[in-house]
């Protein structure tokens, strides 16, 4: 019985590490976020608003809303340029924004792996030009669930 009680306590010892070192990671990563200037260019019919936009060195995330306050339904992709300091293109990423009707507001989030981001602008495109390619669509979110999923079912198959 007492080998029982000394196993309970190591594993109840073993669980409240995880945890607490869970939450210092969290605190630490998101105490590594800085705010990065936002300069929004819109059209009249659509209405943009970034909740948060924050970088470290090497990636960051840019999030809001956005508002259809024109008369018809709104399909189009709102286009973040991201720049360095000096003024430098680092790169561009796009969410795709369909079926939209008038008065009303959805939320994006885009998550972005580049290094030294300073400051972005955000505008609309109508039209996406041929050398767009998938990972400019793709988030951090998604390629590390992904990975994340691909990892699981390499440890359960293999």
């Amino acid at each position: 019985m007492d080998r029982l009680k000394t196993f309970g306590i190591y594993a109840l010892c073993v669980i409240l590490f995880f945890i607490f070192s869970n939450v210092m990671i969290n605190v630490a990563i998101k105490s590594m976020y800085m705010p990065i200037d936002v300069e929004l260019i819109e059209r009249d019919t659509i209405k943009v608003d970034t909740n948060e936009a924050k970088a470290t060195y090497v990636n960051g995330y840019v999030s809001g809303n956005i508002k259809n306050t024109g008369e018809g339904v709104v399909n189009t992709y709102i286009k973040i340029d991201l720049y360095s300091k000096r003024d430098i293109l680092l790169g561009t990423r796009y969410v795709e924004i369909t079926n939209m009707l008038p008065n009303e507001t959805k939320d994006f989030r885009m998550g972005f792996k580049l290094t030294d981001v300073d400051h972005c602008k955000i505008g609309m495109v109508d039209e996406l030009d041929e050398n767009v390619t998938e990972e400019q669509f793709t988030s951090v979110e998604l390629r590390f669930a992904q990975l994340l999923a691909a990892v699981i079912l390499l440890c359960y198959f293999g």
